[in-house]
């Protein structure tokens, strides 16, 4: 469906002046009981009418019909009507049609409107996520039921001035409808899987720190910076009160920035909450190692982050295939969006599939004997099931220069058998670029890298 090409309700007519009223392949958000409220509002400003007629259908078939007379008063006749659509995978479409008479005419249309969820995705290229290789794969998973508003130009007149609606696009960046290719997976799974419309805005612009994100308190919707054009396409598509969620993946151009970015994220994360009054949840990808070396330090606040402020939730990278050393391959981000839908269908849709979804997450280091040969590494979840692949010893760093050799699993920890006696005060799990051997769970999902303190 191209619905920035259909005819706008929105037009105004020689005969009337619209206040509310649907667009073509509009989505508007749903409320608790899986339906939303259209409303087709307005002026009737040349008289001689009797009526105004408002008629909806689902798939074509006739679904809703209602009339008001209309009483002028200036020269103008008022009229207000209200619609309630279902969240499902069902288009509506609408007609306003004028009656004098026999006589009829129609005002304006608009079809392809649906009810459902609303999604962000913020950050820098990873969460541009284009398809920069020329692989054709990330639009075979397209679908009428996932879209996107406006463009995600860094244009600030662009970004003000488009306010079509598109069928989300995966491949391309920094254009009308464009969401990344793990953004188009993830919302066609999150559709096949619970049967409800998505719309995501994609407000990622690439080799972007993350000074560029925050917002400008002084006018939040200020269109020359990236967190106002979000905002502004938001408003202007209707769902800013109704965002469910955030997706963040940024931080690689903080470079070894770790103490700015603790100070900035905090600080951007209120701000969403204020903008976006409805977010139930915040997920951040950890970067891992690669281009402009994003520090350990960096990745370890990224890490801890969820224990100091809420929502936050953060899913690794590591172990995602078909790393360049930068980006990814369609692999990759079709990777990516497996892992954020099933956290996304947990925490949101109440999916049962809760098993393994979560990226192992390291509660606490310590040595476990005198001579400090051995360290065991306790992960979070209990229920766990973790595997050490053949060569990931040579992921961890100590500070003492002293070597990891190996890792055995027990249940949720995993035992590190080191080269020699260590006085290392820390440990760290650097993952690495490209692809090779890591720490994952049943699913493939890799381990969050960390620096942590050792226990004695």
């Amino acid at each position: 469906m191209l619905f920035a090409s259909l005819l706008l309700l929105g037009a105004q007519t020689s005969a009337v002046e619209f206040t509310e009223h649907p667009v073509n392949g509009q989505l508007y958000p749903r409320d608790a009981n899986s339906h939303a409220e259209v409303q087709v509002s307005g002026w009737v400003t040349q008289s001689g009418w009797q009526r105004i007629l408002v008629v909806a259908e689902r798939d074509g078939a006739p679904y809703s019909a209602q009339a008001q007379q209309l009483f002028y008063s200036g020269g103008r006749a008022s009229f207000g009507f209200r619609v309630a659509i279902r969240a499902e995978l069902h288009a509506y479409s609408f007609r306003a049609v004028l009656i004098q008479g026999l006589q009829r005419q129609l005002v304006a249309s608009a079809d392809d409107v649906v009810a459902g969820d609303a999604f962000l995705i913020e950050g820098q290229s990873n969460a541009v996520a284009w398809d920069a290789y020329g692989e054709d794969l990330a639009n075979l998973e397209q679908s009428p039921w996932v879209r996107s508003f406006g463009t995600s130009s860094a244009k600030f007149w662009a970004a003000a001035g488009d306010k079509n609606w598109y069928q989300a696009d995966g491949q391309t960046a920094l254009d009308k409808g464009s969401i990344g290719a793990w953004g188009l997976h993830m919302g066609r799974l999150l559709v096949d899987r619970t049967r409800i419309p998505v719309v995501i805005l994609n407000g990622a612009v690439g080799a972007t720190a993350i000074q560029f994100h925050m917002r400008n308190d002084n006018n939040p919707a200020d269109v020359h910076s990236m967190y106002g054009r979000l905002l502004t396409r938001a408003r202007n598509a209707g769902v800013a009160d109704s965002v469910r969620a955030i997706l963040w993946h940024q931080g690689e151009s903080d470079g070894s920035n770790a103490e700015n970015y603790a100070n900035k994220f905090p600080q951007l994360h209120s701000d969403w909450l204020e903008d976006y009054p409805a977010v139930e949840q915040i997920y951040m990808f950890q970067v891992r190692e690669g281009c402009a070396k994003p520090s350990i330090e960096l990745r370890e606040v990224q890490r801890s982050l969820k224990d100091h402020i809420a929502p936050l939730q953060v899913m690794s990278t590591t172990a995602a295939p078909s790393h360049d050393g930068c980006h990814f391959h369609y692999a990759g981000y079709q990777e990516f969006g497996n892992r954020i839908a099933r956290l996304i269908g947990r925490d949101l849709y109440g999916s049962g599939m809760t098993q393994d979804i979560d990226a192992p997450d390291l509660d606490t280091a310590a040595f476990t004997d005198p001579q400090h040969n051995e360290i065991l590494l306790t992960f979070r979840d209990p229920d766990d099931t973790l595997y050490f692949d053949p060569g990931a010893a040579d992921d961890f760093e100590l500070d003492d220069g002293v070597q990891v050799q190996n890792g055995t699993v027990i249940g949720n920890t995993i035992l590190l058998k080191l080269s020699g006696t260590s006085r290392s005060r820390s440990i760290a799990y650097l993952g690495h670029q490209l692809d090779g051997p890591w720490i994952t769970n049943a699913r493939g999902i890799g381990a969050l890298t960390f620096k942590v303190a050792i226990l004695r």
